[in-house]
This record gives C-alpha cells, sequence and structure tokens, in this order.
C-alpha cells in the first residue's frame, strides 16, 4: 500500500446521457454548443474524445464503470441487476480506505442493502413532480419524448435541487479527504428545458441528424420509428429536438459551474480531481429515433465525455484522441488516490495516469460493448408500462412493450470498436459491420459483404480474445476444505 500523504478529494460528476460530441471544448469538439465550465475543467485536465461505454442503458453501464468490469463478467445486464452488498466497487474501497464517500443524486448503481458498504453519506431530497406530457394522446410529438419549453415552477427539477443540496454540503464542515459522487438526470429525455436555456440555440445554426436509412439496420430502429411516431416529424421538428437537447446540456454545464466555485469559494478546488463523464448518449434525432435501446451501439450512444483534472497530470496537450473505455475511471481514480492496484480484486479498466504522465504511448487497440438479454432472462426485461397516460412513466409505453411482443429486437449483442472498424454481433436480428474510416456516421451496414470476410474474421478473434481474458472474476480466497 503506498504511503497516504495529501491525498486528493475527489468529485465525480456523471450527467445522464451526455453524448460525448455534445461539449463544446472551445468549438473543438462541438461549435455549436457553449459549455464554458466543462471546457475550463478540460483545459486544466485533459479530455479523451474518444470515450466509450460499455453498455447503452443507465444501470449496467454505471455497475461496469464502477467495478471496473463489462457486463458479462459481473452480471450487471438490465435495470435491477444493481450493485449487491458482496461486490467491490471503487466507492467501497476508497471509503475502506479512508475516504469520506458522499452521493447525491440518481442511483442506477446500488442494491439498498450494498449502499452503507460503501458510502459514507447519502444526501437525499424529495424529488420534485415530473413534468408532464404536454401533447395528446394522437399529437405527432406525444411518443417523441420532445416536451418542449418549461415554466418557472417546472424550472425547479431534479437538478435544481441536487445543486442546491450539493452546495449546502459543501458549505459544511467537511471531513476530507472526501469523495462527492454526484449523480445528474440531464439530459436525460424527456427533452424539455425553462428559458433563457430554450431560445439560446438558433434551430437553423443546428446540424441535421444523421439520416434515417434503415433497411440493412435492426429491427428494432425501423419498430421504434414507427411505434414511437418519429416517421412523421420533419428534420426541423428534429432539430428543434436536438437544439433542445443542446440547451438542457448548457444548463447542465452552468450547475456544474455553480458546483465548482463553491469547491473554490471554500478553498479545495486545487487540491480535487474532478472527472466528468456519463453512463451514455443518446439518438437526440441521429437515425429518425430518439431516446435509447438496450442493444444500441451507435456512436451516438456509446461515445460520452471523459474529463480529468487531477494533480498528477502534467501533459501540455489536452484532447487526446486515443480509445478508451468509462471502466478505465476505476483504475485511474484508485491511483490518484494513491491506492495500490495490486490489491486482491479483478478488474479490466486500463489505468491512464502512466499514459498522461508520458510512460505509455497506446492504451487500447480496440473498445467492446455489451448489451440486451434473452427471453430465457425475465429478470432483465423492464417492467411493461401499461398506460401510456401515466404521468411520468407513460412516455416509455413503447419503449417496454415491444420488447415483449418482439424478444428478439433486445436478444443478447456485442460490440467490437477499432479505430477503422465497428462489428455488432446478435444472438437474434440483423448484424452489423461499418467501415468508420469511409462511412463514419454509420450508414451502410457491410455485413453482408463478401468482400469483407477478412475484416469480420479478424474482428472475431479479437472479440473471442477479449472473451477468454475477461469472462469471469474468481474470487481471491485461497482456501480449501479437503
Amino acid at each position: 500500500m503506498l504511503e497516504k500523504t495529501h491525498r486528493p478529494n475527489i468529485v465525480i460528476i456523471l450527467p445522464d446521457s451526455l453524448r460525448g460530441d455534445c461539449i463544446s471544448l472551445g468549438g473543438i469538439i462541438n461549435p455549436v454548443l457553449e459549455t464554458p465550465n466543462i471546457d475550463q475543467v478540460a483545459k486544466e485536465g485533459v479530455t479523451f474524445s474518444n470515450c466509450y461505454s460499455v453498455n447503452p442503458v443507465c444501470t449496467p453501464s454505471r455497475c461496469c464503470t464502477f467495478t471496473g468490469q463489462y457486463v458479462h463478467s459481473n452480471g450487471h445486464r438490465g435495470l435491477y441487476q444493481l450493485l449487491q452488498p458482496h461486490e467491490e466497487n471503487l466507492f467501497k474501497i476508497l471509503k475502506d480506505n479512508g475516504y469520506n464517500v458522499i452521493w447525491v443524486g440518481r442511483n442506477d448503481l446500488f442494491d439498498k442493502e450494498s449502499i452503507d458498504k460503501s458510502i459514507t453519506h447519502r444526501i437525499q431530497f424529495k424529488p420534485p413532480i415530473p413534468k408532464l406530457n404536454p401533447f395528446p394522446e394522437g399529437h405527432r410529438l406525444r411518443k417523441s419524448f420532445y416536451y418542449g419549453k418549461s415554466n418557472e415552477k417546472e424550472a425547479e427539477d431534479y437538478d435544481f435541487f441536487l445543486v442546491k443540496e450539493v452546495i449546502k454540503f459543501l458549505g459544511s464542515e467537511l471531513k476530507t479527504p472526501f469523495c462527492l459522487f454526484i449523480s445528474m438526470a440531464a439530459p436525460h429525455p424527456p427533452y424539455h428545458i425553462e428559458e433563457p436555456y430554450f431560445s439560446l440555440y438558433n434551430r437553423t445554426n443546428i446540424h441535421d441528424p444523421i439520416p434515417a436509412m434503415l433497411e440493412d439496420k435492426p429491427q428494432f430502429m425501423r419498430l421504434m420509428q414507427e411505434r414511437y411516431g418519429l416517421k412523421n416529424l420533419t428534420l426541423d421538428e428534429f432539430k428543434e429536438i436536438r437544439a433542445t437537447y443542446y440547451a438542457m446540456i448548457t444548463r447542465v454545464d452552468h450547475q456544474i459551474g455553480e458546483i465548482l466555485n463553491k469547491l473554490k469559494e471554500i478553498g479545495v478546488y486545487e487540491q480535487t480531481a474532478i472527472f466528468i463523464t456519463s453512463d451514455h448518449g443518446d439518438f437526440t434525432g441521429d437515425y429518425g429515433l430518439t431516446e435509447k435501446w438496450p442493444n444500441a451501439f451507435q456512436d451516438c450512444m456509446l461515445k460520452v465525455p471523459l474529463i480529468i483534472k487531477a494533480p498528477e497530470i502534467g501533459r501540455k496537450e489536452y484532447i487526446f484522441s486515443q480509445l478508451v473505455q468509462t471502466i478505465d475511471l476505476f483504475p485511474t481514480i484508485l491511483d490518484i488516490a494513491q491506492i495500490d492496484l495490486s490489491f486482491p480484486y479483478t478488474q479490466y479498466g486500463k489505468n491512464l495516469i502512466p499514459f498522461l504522465k508520458g510512460n505509455r504511448t497506446k492504451i487500447r487497440d480496440a473498445v467492446f460493448a455489451e448489451g440486451g438479454y434473452n427471453f430465457n432472462e425475465p429478470q432483465c426485461f423492464e417492467y411493461i408500462v401499461k398506460d401510456p397516460n401515466l404521468p411520468g412513466l407513460g412516455i416509455y409505453y413503447e419503449k417496454t412493450n415491444i420488447p415483449q411482443e418482439f424478444p428478439e429486437t433486445v436478444a443478447r449483442s456485442v460490440m467490437i470498436r477499432t479505430e477503422s472498424w465497428k462489428l455488432i454481433l446478435r444472438d437474434a436480428g440483423k448484424e452489423e459491420l461499418y467501415d468508420l474510416k469511409n462511412d463514419p456516421q454509420e450508414i451502410i451496414n457491410l455485413f453482408q459483404n463478401e468482400r469483407y470476410e477478412n475484416i469480420k474474421f479478424d474482428l472475431k478473434e479479437k472479440l473471442l480474445r477479449w472473451y477468454l481474458q475477461t469472462s469471469d472474476s474468481p474470487h481471491w480466497k485461497k482456501k480449501r476444505s479437503v
């Protein structure tokens, strides 16, 4: 174990459903968006512009991120496979090593029985009543996840109270070193925001979404488009959705700025390592779709931001294009916290600190993701929303009913992505292959093209080797009864 001297505080900020191409960095990544506070953290630290989640759904993604394991190696496949008391995780390890661990915001991570083992203190507050769907039954936008402009009362939403509670807590007497995990709700759909954010972005300046050319795509994409009524939306309506999503992100950035200012005010900002990332992305109009799907692996679904500001980072550059995964946060944070990485726990993340110190030039040759569940895994299927008019949950009526009618649409699936290629295999349904150099928008599915058999063979071989290396995590006890 390393000597624990002057260990930094740790702040992990996780907005929900924040796409990797939806931060600005002074216009380098997205020239339309305004995210000045996130940009400032990035300039003081580093940004990985090609960070990929290992799953396109909240709970599996978070469970993997904070255990350093993949879906198949820890069994967190759906919304209900939360971290159990016996499972090690980043927060439990930090707590066991002297950190004051505070969690505020959405869960999607801990089973009720595991919270006390992993968290020193949870900041709780009564969530406000969610905004109701403003469009009547039969309206073209009713199922689109677009709710539009919020009023002043609706602006006092989940994140409004979350930020107030965080700032209040930071103003109290803090035990250090602390780890503060801030799990925000936005910019998760429904897409809605109050003024002045709602009118912030000129709709004519919004880039056109990736076109909905779905003939060679999996069935779930066509069913989403049909059942959500998205086939009826115009290009201007999709740009309206994206402009509202951008506005939600700018408000998230403003709220992050409030938290950063409080850290500065209380004099701990310089001694605090800050991490900003997300669990997955969002279609936001790409391919004529909105929200997400359990086994969708487009870059807009899996690429997320990864920004790190920490005392160990001394690189002059601050944007890196190397392939990394969200699970790489696990060993990286433990290194920054001066916790020995050789402790008895199996994980598959890559520690990014040696690369950032110039001691390594390559991190990963490929990234991987898994999603979906099969018919013999009913524990993974989302609870069925039976009433499309149910407040708060009615918007998920089609999303939860489609898999019941067509279980193959959520079949177990796996993705490998290199710098040049993406291969997606499915237990049922259409499989996919994309030439990312010539087709970065993943429009032309080459899976059935015989010219690419060697490419598929090579990628399948890499997938097999990955599964062999990460297929399970044996316990560390070496006692045996004879």
